[in-house]
């Protein structure tokens, strides 16, 4: 079974927000992640640039480029900063495989009722790049968005859970999340798992069951297994044997799609694991 995460952050400057640095100095470097890869039996991951670092884009893109096979980044733009559709246009020519857009505060929310970022829905769509959102409370917006560009490809990124949020509060928003998989342009991408359980530990009994609902409504063509590492405090092994071992009802066929095969599909991208 070929093991993609589907998100994880590497960085070179900047300071990272502080639930991500685990105890560790920044930055985290690809020669960290890859020895986290090897130990925890991870074949390739998608690097999503962090907005903390103000190198933006290139450290994962340096990576992509050196190890295509292994790496693919999900990037990062200031779509604050006006209308530009080339950029999008174009963002495939560069080596992106999609964008990673973060809505996950009620300013930046404001930007989606008031049609300023209408462009980037209509440019991806007819570009064919997909789109991962972070955009926690807010998911209404993601079924308009979805209900206008039916070609466009979404993933509601941490199944929309707000930062922090565990137990119970991690998921009153899960009737809006379900409802999602109505749209068949929409995808969750299941990160960061263990965090969201203050209660249990592995494999998070607590969670099986929220975990088994995304599934069914969702299917594992829809539903992207993620660590999120740098912000989990149990070992990288954990995350990864939760969904690949620790889930019986998964059987070896949703593993497969669940763990790897699902996402890099929905990107566009053939990784290898020589």
């Amino acid at each position: 079974m070929l093991i993609i995460d589907a998100q994880v952050h590497i960085w070179k400057a900047g300071k990272a927000s502080a639930h991500h640095l685990r105890g560790r100095p920044d930055p985290f470097t690809l020669e960290e992640l890859r020895l986290e890869m090897r130990a925890a039996g991870v074949d390739g991951a998608v690097l999503a640039p962090p907005a903390w670092d103000p190198n933006g884009n290139e450290p994962s893109m340096d990576v992509a480029r050196a190890f295509p096979g292994r790496f693919a980044v999900t990037g990062d733009f200031d779509w604050r900063a006006g209308s530009d559709p080339k950029r999008i246009e174009h963002w495939r020519r560069s080596g992106m495989h999609g964008l990673r857009l973060i809505f996950n505060t009620p300013e930046k929310q404001a930007y989606l009722t008031s049609g300023a970022v209408e462009w980037i829905w209509q440019t991806a769509e007819r570009a064919d790049v997909p789109i991962m959102l972070l955009i926690p409370g807010a998911l209404a917006h993601v079924a308009e968005i979805a209900r206008r560009h039916p070609e466009l490809r979404l993933c509601v990124d941490h199944l929309g859970i707000p930062r922090g949020a565990k137990d119970a509060d991690a998921f009153e928003h899960w009737p809006e999340l379900l409802a999602l998989a109505r749209h068949p342009n929409i995808s969750v991408k299941a990160g960061g798992i263990p965090s969201y359980s203050s209660i249990d530990t592995y494999p998070y009994p607590s969670l099986q069951g929220r975990l088994r609902q995304v599934y069914d409504a969702f299917g594992p063509e829809r539903m992207f297994w993620a660590s999120d590492l740098t912000r989990m405090t149990c070992p990288y092994r954990e995350v990864v044997t939760l969904f690949s071992e620790g889930i019986p009802w998964l059987s070896s066929q949703d593993r497969r799609l669940i763990m790897g095969e699902s996402v890099c599909r929905w990107l566009g991208w053939t990784p290898c694991n020589s």
